[in-house]
């Protein structure tokens, strides 16, 4: 028969990538990102993990249907509710909610997580000669 090991009480489990982004697996969605923003550590063709199920805090990074595109806009709640525009600084009211069939919400998700391809070294400001 035998005795068990003595180390099987530190085995530790294996990493699950899908339990440590993804809290609600019917809304999440997985994007690239298509252009960089420096200043939210987002680089182009970055992977976004986006949770529709989410309410933004202020501060969130969003992913907003607006003409047609998915466009990334930083969420603020103070002095009253909107949007930053990330290309250009400015400020932008919250599309109001169409209604109707088949219309979809102006505010399609949260970014919960930025997965950006560290081999690039885009973030390092002092390069070592």
């Amino acid at each position: 028969m035998g005795f068990p090991s003595p180390a099987a009480d530190y085995v530790e489990t294996r990493i699950s990538l899908d339990q440590q982004f993804i809290r609600h697996p019917s809304a999440t969605y997985f994007m690239r990102a298509a252009a960089s923003y420096y200043r939210e550590g987002i680089l182009n063709g970055a992977l976004l993990v986006i949770d529709s199920s989410l309410s933004p805090c202020d501060g969130s990074l969003l992913i907003c249907a607006m003409d047609g595109e998915f466009r990334i806009k930083r969420y603020r709640a103070h002095p009253k509710p909107h949007l930053i525009n990330l290309e250009n600084g400015r400020r932008e009211a919250i599309p109001a909610e169409k209604e109707g069939y088949g219309t979809s919400l102006p505010v399609f998700g949260v970014i919960t997580y930025i997965i950006n391809d560290a081999r690039l070294g885009e973030f390092d400001d002092c390069p070592v000669m």
